[in-house]
């Protein structure tokens, strides 16, 4: 494997990128319904449209509250990139939308410089296990069912930039869990029949019609072994259903995202088993380059079985490894010395992070 080394540096120059995760589009664009093109209602439109991309590229509703975030919102036009009127057919009872895209550069520099997180474009996907119980019926709803519930889920999931998907509940679904099984959030069944989808979240709704004709709902996000639980209430089924998607993007957003004051070093150092052909390390480098943090990738020690590799990153080991456990391609191993056998003229080196290609 040694001997091939330097054509294996000079294919990592040359290596495509490969999405691996889910990425989100237009996280700076937002489109608001006006009455009007007059000029006061415009700027209006564009501070509500900023106050959209903000908690979209945070991924945090908290974001607002920053008092210098509260004195930029005052002057949005400072960060419009563009901006057109535009009509949907779909939408024709609402009339014409300000369209407007927000420059990224200014926005990511207003955030980062009061210490807010930038969510990059590629997110972890959530799995959505949702019942709706009308007082008639109880319904789940799946990937072929268009109904109001899934409509008001999407449209709260584009605002917030969070990547969802409905379980098919097909046969082979339908052969592990029930309704009934999601209705009573039993953790085990629901899990197992996640486990198809490859998601990196699940989520499980609950919303129900009181006798009161408003509605209320039971919400629980499992990722990364972790559990959590809230409720919420509403007049209308879309007020009860907005904090099930607009909680579990907080929640995800805090694990995922990072503000500049947690950066480390720049430099970290990946080791990477099960490397022990051309194609596997190929598949390695394209992998590497295609994390959107990292900025490059280089082989520095190979032996006959792996890779160290050192990626240059200005958002440091944490947001690596986070951007790495939202694939499927490596998994984490414990960390061991690169060599086992070092020679004399070289010391043992010990990787920031270590993991085992999966074949």
């Amino acid at each position: 494997m040694r001997v091939w080394i330097s054509v294996l540096v000079l294919l990592s120059a040359l290596a495509g990128r490969q999405v691996t995760a889910e990425v989100v589009k237009d996280l700076y664009v937002a489109e608001v319904p006006v009455a009007s093109q007059d000029r006061e209602e415009r700027q209006l439109a564009i501070g509500t449209a900023l106050r959209e991309v903000l908690v979209r590229v945070t991924g945090r509703s908290l974001a607002l509250t920053v008092t210098p975030i509260e004195e930029a919102l005052l002057q949005p036009t400072r960060y419009v990139q563009r901006y057109r009127y535009v009509k949907r057919q779909e939408d024709a009872e609402k009339g014409q939308f300000l369209w407007v895209r927000f420059d990224e550069k200014a926005v990511n520099k207003l955030l980062r410089d009061n210490q807010l997180p930038v969510w990059g474009k590629t997110r972890p996907v959530t799995l959505v296990w949702l019942v709706i119980d009308n007082r008639r019926e109880r319904v789940l709803i799946s990937n072929d069912k268009i109904v109001e519930a899934r409509h008001i889920i999407e449209a709260q999931s584009r605002l917030r930039g969070l990547p969802l998907r409905f379980p098919l509940y097909d046969l082979a679904d339908r052969a592990t869990l029930g309704v009934t099984d999601v209705w009573g959030n039993f953790e085990d069944t629901i899990l197992q029949a996640s486990s198809r989808y490859h998601t990196e979240a699940v989520l499980v709704g609950r919303v129900y019609m009181s006798y009161g004709n408003s509605w209320s709902g039971r919400w629980t996000l499992y990722s990364e072994g972790r559990r959590q639980d809230w409720e919420s209430r509403g007049e209308t089924l879309e007020v009860a259903i907005m904090p099930g998607v607009g909680q579990a993007a907080d929640i995800l957003a805090q694990r995922y995202a990072q503000s500049m004051d947690t950066f480390s070093s720049g430099r970290v150092l990946v080791q990477i088993e099960g490397v022990n052909s051309l194609q596997a390390y190929n598949r390695t480098v394209q992998y590497l380059n295609s994390l959107g943090m990292v900025s490059k990738v280089q082989p520095k020690r190979v032996s006959d079985s792996s890779v160290l590799f050192e990626l240059t990153s200005r958002r440091g080991r944490d947001a690596v490894s986070q951007a790495i456990a939202l694939g499927h391609t490596l998994i984490a191993q414990a960390a061991t010395p690169m060599d086992k056998a070092v020679p004399q003229n070289k010391t043992a080196v010990m990787a920031d992070l270590t993991y085992r290609l999966v074949p």
